[in-house]
């Protein structure tokens, strides 16, 4: 219910001891700030910071609130909560300024910091999502602190918010929403882009609110405490606190009505408490703040830059030698990932599935969640329709521990949480210097010839195999899925997009006996995400080979045969595994001196994952004039007909006209 504006007024021992504490902390804030926009000014900073000069108050009130057991997770303008959380103040300056001692080696610098139980990230909203992701894994594991998601005004533009705010209230998740109402995003007043209460947002989802019009440290603390207290105890809490910046968004100019700023001086916390202190007690200890951040900036320019760049492993995939995963048993693709989903969960408790109807006794829209539910209800999770939450989510979990297998309905909705696999997921190890993971799994079924038309039957994996630091793994039917998912929720470190075709799901695992599939020799890498070479000829050099994977490889199988039967043409297949990072030495091992090589896909040509591949064995240019030919669905969406669809994907027939035609053109 949403409480009275009026907040407590603080009445435990030792007020002056407090006082005094309160002031130091905040005027210690304050020449941070000042200093970096002072850096900024003589040139000695780059990029950009994001100053809390008029909202100490909160800051101050966090550091003398929090627990040991709790978690922070701000936004861009973090340096005050940053150093709330017990973050060192020349680690903080160091980041920022990019010197060899930075906490996170420099690559995060004002906006993205993390050190013990504090994280921050500079995009809106996403770090709501991911602080409900922390609480989530906190309640699972069942930890005693609370998690303090930080937010502005501005913040409450974005969707996730209230996918995060309904989740955490149907999940009675431990945490507390702290909204810090400045009344600017950026250079438009909140009045321009907020309407009706901000309480009352998250009063409609059932969460406490308490809301506050002060600046005064001495009232915050204890409505701090109150708030972090609920949260313990299983209460998710929103704390609204209408404040005011006194300095610009950034370093840059400041729109605002000069008028407006000075009226809101008054309000200056600094001032606040000063007021509660004598006046020689002050000077001294804002002097004494002043000369150690003084100190620790010199201390920071001394430290040398980093001699060489080092970016780090974007993505790291497991190392070493494993068997090659053919299936055991000739058990349909489904019931693999099936019994892998299960048996994660049996085998680790720290894991879980997360999803939209998931629960038996539907299971899933293609029946993969099967059983999870009711043999793991506690760690089987249903949302609602919220992809960016569901990623989101699954990200804050992985942070702390968990390993979560999310799964997306259908592979088109990873457009809704690409934000969440781009920004955040995908980044937070490298940003953090290597001091996190994030091993989470986003399951997803791609692909057409259902007739479930233009949003339900694309092939988008292409669009998201150039981001850094995510794996893409999309398994055929001549490997064991279950056995490469399970790999990647022990093995991985880094997020991965696991692909499964839809049309795979109803089909029998291929089982390869004496290294043969039917008709055609196997072999492959024994690498993690192996990639697989076939043959209908263990001697004879190929005419052309097809780099495939995934649903496409029982099209190349079948237009392989036909090629060889009605057109006398030999074609190999290199079928990958992994479709990022491109294992490219694998595939050009297996196509070794091959002359005709083509990529086969059922996504649109136009900038394809085939093109990719293309572009990477040009590179190594190890075989002259080598040629090269996309098989691909053309640049259309596709259609619900049968008939039109069909026309439009590539199927064995298309393929082995258009590699004839191609082959019989030598020129």
């Amino acid at each position: 219910m949403l409480s009275s504006i009026e907040a407590p007024v603080l009445t435990s021992h030792g007020l002056q001891d407090m006082r005094e504490k309160l002031f130091f902390f905040m005027c210690m804030v304050r020449h941070v700030e000042q200093s970096l926009l002072r850096l900024f000014g003589e040139g000695k900073l780059s990029g950009t910071t994001h100053t809390c000069i008029g909202q100490e108050a909160i800051a101050a009130a966090m550091w003398a609130s929090l627990g040991p057991d709790d978690i922070v997770f701000s936004s861009h303008r973090c340096h005050g909560h940053f150093l709330a959380c017990g973050g060192r103040l020349k680690d903080l300056l160091a980041e920022i300024m990019g010197r060899n001692s930075a906490i996170c080696g420099g690559r995060g610098g004002s906006q993205h910091l993390h050190y013990g139980n504090f994280y921050s990230n500079g995009v809106q909203g996403g770090v709501v999502g991911n602080a409900t992701g922390i609480a989530l894994a906190e309640k699972l594991k069942g930890g005693k602190g609370a998690t303090v998601a930080v937010l502005g005004d501005g913040t409450l533009g974005e969707g996730l918010v209230y996918e995060s705010l309904n989740f955490a209230s149907m999940r009675e998740l431990p945490i507390l929403y702290l909204l810090e109402d400045n009344q600017y995003a950026q250079s438009t007043p909140s009045c321009l882009t907020v309407s009706g209460s901000m309480a009352a947002r998250a009063t409609a989802f059932g969460i406490e609110v308490k809301e506050v019009r002060s600046n005064d440290a001495l009232i915050l603390v204890p409505l701090m405490q109150q708030c972090l207290e609920r949260v313990r105890q299983r209460v998710p809490m929103m704390l609204v606190i209408h404040t005011y910046r006194l300095s610009a968004h950034s370093k840059g100019d400041d729109t605002r009505d000069p008028l407006e700023i000075e009226q809101w001086k008054k309000q200056d916390p600094l001032r606040l408490m000063r007021a509660e202190l004598s006046t020689d007690l002050a000077d001294h200890l804002e002097q004494e703040a002043a000369d150690e951040v003084a100190q620790a900036v010199r201390e920071a320019e001394q430290v040398p830059y980093p001699a060489v760049s080092e970016s780090g492993p974007l993505c790291t995939i497991p190392q070493g030698e494993y068997p090659l995963p053919w299936a055991k048993e000739s058990i349909t693709y489904v019931q693999s990932i099936n019994a892998a989903l299960l048996g994660t969960l049996q085998a680790n408790p720290d894991s879980f599935v997360i999803g939209e109807d998931i629960l038996d006794p539907y299971g899933g829209a293609f029946k993969a969640s099967r059983g999870c539910s009711t043999n793991f209800p506690e760690r089987t999770i249903t949302t609602p329709i919220s992809e960016a939450g569901i990623a989101a989510w699954s990200t804050g979990a992985a942070l702390r521990g968990m390993r979560p297998i999310a799964e997306i309905m259908f592979g088109d909705f990873l457009s809704l949480a690409a934000d969440q696999i781009l920004n955040h997921a995908s980044k937070y190890r490298w940003m953090y210097n290597n001091t996190v993971s994030v091993p989470m799994i986003i399951r997803t079924p791609m692909g057409g010839r259902r007739g479930y038309g233009p949003t339900h039957s694309q092939s988008i994996e292409a669009m998201f195999a150039g981001i850094p630091g995510l794996n893409i793994v999309a398994p055929s039917h001549l490997l064991d899925p279950g056995e490469l998912l399970s790999r990647c929720s022990t093995l991985t470190k880094d997020p991965v997009l696991f692909i499964e075709n839809k049309l795979l799901y109803s089909q029998r695992l291929v089982t390869v006996q004496d290294g043969r599939a039917g008709q055609f020799f196997c072999r492959g890498t024994h690498s993690c995400f192996p990639t697989l070479h076939l043959s209908l000829s263990d001697r004879d050099r190929p005419d052309v080979a097809i780099v495939t994977y995934g649903g496409n490889v029982a099209i190349a199988l079948e237009a392989a045969q036909k090629l060889l039967i009605d057109h006398e043409y030999l074609c190999d297949l290199v079928i990958p595994s992994l479709l990022a990072p491109l294992p490219v030495a694998d595939i050009a091992g297996f196509l070794n001196n091959v002359r005709n090589v083509a990529v086969l896909e059922e996504g649109p040509r136009r900038a394809g994952w085939g093109s990719e591949v293309i572009a990477s064995l040009s590179e190594r240019g190890t075989v002259p004039a080598r040629r090269y030919l996309r098989l691909a669905a053309p640049d259309s969406p596709i259609p619900s007909s049968k008939q039109l669809e069909k026309e439009l994907l590539p199927d064995a027939d298309s393929v082995v006209q258009t590699l004839y035609r191609w082959l019989s053109n030598k020129s």
